[in-house]
């Protein structure tokens, strides 16, 4: 079965269950049949919305796309759905619960936040470093050679430098020409990836307001938590936009450098390549073989068959946005000139041999 099925089967999985839970305590807390309501059930429910429902959203939405910190928000914005949907009096006799959820995440934010006053003092350092590397380098890659000459790399360091690629994409890359030139290959211009970002966006931008009026006359807290959630998923969408527009894919004299936007990353040495040839699969990549294969390509409304496949001597390390890291023994490529970038990887592998 492949992703485009599973997508949809994956969603309607997640609302089912979602409903169920929640369904079954709207019964309980606001049908009298139930009355009263004893407080080992209650601790029941909070268990329901704390941890079955960031479960579900980690297991069927968040793992492997997101950082998995999001389940924290998750479960601040289902302790906000419980507090509407079980009465205050039941509620106050747990009243530490949602101070221990803000605690947690003030704690890791906290982190964060010191990891970067750590790089703010190190910014002189890794500024000069950035400057020093050629100027038609794009952003991304400039900022991770120059972090990575002043730190030594952690998952907090990525996260942080992905959350600065992303703002930077969003809010700084407008006036910045992508770039061009003989060896470089963009992904959109031939596909309906830009429409479609803007489609998801505009969804957003009617969903935030249609959300925060909702929710601010329920609970002005979640409504508040809901605005952030969607004004920072606007931002990274926008941000991954203009990445895949400024940077493409690039030929180098060692090494093919794909950077699909800043989610994904892998710089693919031309003397790894087993063989070059045309890709025969299917539109969609099947579930089994994306465990091990890295896509260079962008999302369409119609997925079209990618036109190169590499094959691997040995498992190579790509890197995925916050860090994550994927061993990849297989490469596929979707380009808008997929036959001057076959001819010129042929010519890198045949000057390797």
């Amino acid at each position: 079965m492949n992703d485009t099925l599973i997508r949809p089967i994956r969603w309607v999985l997640f609302l089912a269950l979602c409903f169920l839970v929640i369904g079954s305590n709207v019964i309980l807390y606001q049908t009298s049949y139930f009355q009263p309501v004893p407080n080992s059930v209650v601790i029941g429910s909070l268990l329901d919305f704390l941890l079955v429902i960031p479960l579900l959203t980690y297991y069927f939405i968040i793992r492997k796309r997101y950082s998995w910190k999001l389940t924290l928000l998750v479960a601040l914005v289902s302790y906000g759905l419980a507090s509407y949907i079980i009465p205050d009096f039941l509620l106050n006799n747990f009243s530490a619960v949602p101070k221990a959820l803000l605690l947690l995440e003030a704690g890791f934010i906290t982190i964060e936040l010191y990891l970067l006053i750590l790089i703010c003092k190190k910014f002189p350092n890794v500024k000069k470093t950035y400057m020093e590397l050629p100027a038609e380098i794009p952003f991304l890659i400039k900022m991770k050679r120059a972090v990575n000459m002043h730190f030594v790399q952690s998952r907090l360091v990525d996260a942080v430098l992905s959350e600065v690629t992303m703002l930077y994409y969003a809010l700084f890359s407008w006036r910045i020409a992508p770039l061009t030139a003989d060896n470089t290959f963009t992904y959109h211009k031939n596909t309906s990836y830009v429409a479609l970002q803007l489609m998801l966006i505009h969804a957003l931008i009617i969903e935030s307001v249609g959300l925060h009026y909702f929710f601010s006359q329920v609970n002005h807290t979640v409504s508040l938590i809901l605005l952030f959630l969607n004004i920072y998923s606007i931002l990274f969408l926008v941000g991954q936009m203009q990445a895949v527009k400024k940077v493409p894919l690039i030929v180098s004299d060692q090494t093919l450098i794909m950077n699909v936007g800043f989610m994904k990353r892998l710089e693919l040495p031309f003397s790894a390549i087993q063989e070059l040839k045309t890709y025969e699969g299917p539109e969609e990549i099947p579930a089994t073989e994306k465990k091990y294969t890295f896509e260079a390509r962008v999302s369409d409304f119609i997925p079209e068959k990618p036109e190169i496949e590499l094959v691997l001597k040995k498992t190579v390390q790509s890197t995925i946005i916050y860090g994550f890291k994927k061993n990849v023994t297989r490469v596929i490529i979707k380009v808008d000139h997929s036959s001057e970038l076959k001819r010129q990887i042929e010519q890198k592998i045949a000057s390797e041999k």
